[in-house]
């Protein structure tokens, strides 16, 4: 294999579907072991549900850089007879929490991408006060006693042999973990489970590039998460709510000067309710009721709904399409960093937000107005102190309300993704993440759990929508999302923070507007405007410099396969017939 290749690859795509008379499912994930298991759930008799479920553990044991089973995230499933329901076990802070429990940093830099939060020693990414309350193990559990077919048991074995056996260090492993070393080598948990006896990460002499067969490669065990996973299995959701490891995670955040309490973990269920929807192209688009990407990407696409007719759509210019999404996008993400907050702790205006004359306003300013470039402020900077639309004149119940913080900072990535689909006719979409790279790289040596570092999606400044309240749940950027038609039902999502909101928008619009298959729709160049400049596809590079306001960021068709420039997405379908389809983004890497 060439250097080239092992740093980079070029696009292709490998869609999947069903064979006749075998699989009775398709599974899609970020790793090979996650879609492995859920694949073996289907081959037992299990449904989409099982699979994803199954799936999503394992992610959680493996990809300590992207998530944890202690940390948060969205789930959204749909059967024609069951309907739409979304389990929401979205990032909460403890009880405890409160707007001024971080020191403010006015003077820390941001990064294009991540962001850092500007807080001294961004204790609300790392260390003990940057975790919020565990939930990711709790709802998957409690989803797939609810819907799925299987013993528990069985669901479980894939992720807790992997806890136990180990999973291979490869190279984006031992990446992740140099740069996050420090802090790392700082937790004793952490030491003792990502780092070698010289205080280096494991894997760092046998690492293979990332994704590759990496052979005799050291292997990361977790023996007391095998444990936990074990309890859980046999004796279900109560060990996590009131049980031996709830006790045990109380315990720990006491040790260490956290702020999660045995209420906090009592209040950890999910919530599971009918799911928020919009009508589009003849199609229903599907999100969390949370405080998250998926009000954004509703936002995104009844803008555009309004807009673009979907006759005038398919007449549409390359680079005019460009101008008038990114328009939309960066009008829906201003909104975004001024009025989203959790509407049960402060007055958020998301009927209003979603409303057709709202949309109908924020169209016709996009159909005639360029977008006011500032590159000097990051967007979540500046609109976080100044509204440049006014919902609440939409808002239903008459409501009004204005913010004004100092400032705001961006949250760090960190997320995984799973989209499931079975021939009986379930599709299910799960997020879920650690907030950052190894969460708040704290480690409960009791249960083996990595907390999380959902206060970071919090603006750290006091006086916003999104400010840190005790019990409050922050705007995350989570956004799995369900596609349901006259002939095909599809689940979505993606990794990559604020990215996947642009992202899935645009997968929708391929999906429903131009009835593309799973991997047409993800071959499909996307833009992402979520940030100061829009960030464009070299394929997308003549259409773009026709638009005089794109002050764009061209990203190469060759890419390294772990790039966040635009999310890293995955769609499984089932048409009405029971068919099966999925693809992964040929942009990143993927099963």
């Amino acid at each position: 294999m060439s250097a080239e290749s092992q740093l980079s690859h070029r696009v292709d795509r490998i869609p999947v579907a069903a064979r006749e008379g075998g699989a009775n499912g398709t599974v899609v994930s970020a790793r090979e072991e996650s879609t492995r298991a859920g694949l073996e759930m289907l081959d037992r008799g299990g449904n989409a549900i099982d699979a994803a479920v199954a799936a999503a553990l394992v992610a959680g044991v493996i990809e300590p850089m992207e998530t944890t089973l202690a940390g948060c995230g969205f789930m959204l499933l749909h059967h024609p007879v069951h309907g739409a329901w979304s389990v929401d076990f979205g990032p909460l802070a403890p009880l405890d929490a409160d707007s001024t429990m971080f020191e403010l940093d006015p003077d820390a830099e941001s990064s294009n991408v991540l962001g850092l939060a500007p807080v001294v020693d961004m204790a609300n990414v790392f260390g003990p006060l940057a975790s919020g309350v565990p939930r990711t193990l709790l709802a998957l559990t409690i989803a797939q006693e609810r819907w799925g077919e299987l013993d528990r048991e069985l669901v479980f074995a894939p992720a807790i042999r992997l806890a136990r056996e180990g999973f291979a260090a490869d190279a984006w492993f031992v990446m992740n973990a140099m740069q996050d070393l420090e802090r790392l080598a700082a937790d004793p948990g952490c030491r003792e489970v990502f780092l070698d006896e010289d205080g280096l990460p494991r894997g760092r002499r046998s690492a293979a590039p990332y994704g590759l067969s990496v052979g005799e490669a050291d292997r990361v065990t977790q023996l007391r998460l095998a444990q936990t996973l074990e309890t859980v299995a046999a004796e279900g959701p109560r060990a996590l709510i009131d049980g031996a490891i709830a006790d045990d995670l109380a315990s720990t955040s006491k040790e260490l000067g956290m702020r999660l309490s045995a209420a906090d973990l009592r209040r950890a269920e999910p919530r599971i309710e009918r799911p928020r929807s919009l009508d589009f192209r003849g199609h229903t688009v599907w999100a969390p009721n949370a405080p998250g990407g998926g009000t954004t990407v509703l936002e995104i696409l009844s803008i555009w709904s309004k807009l673009i007719s979907e006759n005038e759509a398919g007449d549409l210019s390359r680079a005019e399409r460009l101008r008038l999404l990114s328009r939309a996008i960066r009008h829906a993400f201003a909104d975004r960093y001024h009025w989203l907050g959790d509407p049960e702790v402060v007055p958020v205006p998301t009927d209003a937000l979603l409303s057709e004359e709202y949309a109908a306003v924020l169209a016709e300013i996009c159909s005639r107005e360029e977008w006011a470039v500032d590159d000097d402020v990051p967007p979540w900077t500046r609109f976080a102190s100044h509204a440049i639309h006014d919902p609440w004149r939409f808002d239903p119940e008459g409501r009004s309300q204005r913010w004004n913080p100092a400032g705001a900072n961006e949250p760090t990535s960190g997320t995984t993704h799973v989209s499931a689909a079975g021939t009986d006719g379930w599709v299910v979409s799960i997020t879920h993440t650690a907030a950052n790279h190894f969460g708040s790289a704290v480690l409960c040596r009791r249960t083996g759990l990595l907390f999380d570092a959902a206060m970071a999606w919090f603006n750290a400044v006091p006086g916003a929508a999104n400010s840190i309240a005790g019990g409050a749940r922050p705007v995350a950027n989570m956004a799995p999302a369900l596609v349901t038609g006259p002939s095909r039902a599809a689940a979505l999502g993606a990794s990559g923070g604020r990215r996947i909101i642009s992202a899935v928008a645009q997968l929708v619009l391929e999906l429903a507007e131009n009835d593309r298959s799973a991997a047409d729709a993800l071959a499909v160049p996307r833009i992402d405007a979520s940030g100061s400049r829009v960030v464009v596809h070299e394929l997308d590079f003549e259409a773009a410099v026709q638009v005089a306001e794109l002050d764009s960021l061209v990203v190469p068709h060759t890419s390294m396969p772990h790039q966040l420039d635009f999310a890293r997405a995955s769609i499984a379908t089932v048409d009405a017939n029971g068919a099966v389809a999925s693809a992964i983004d040929a942009r990143a890497y993927g099963w």
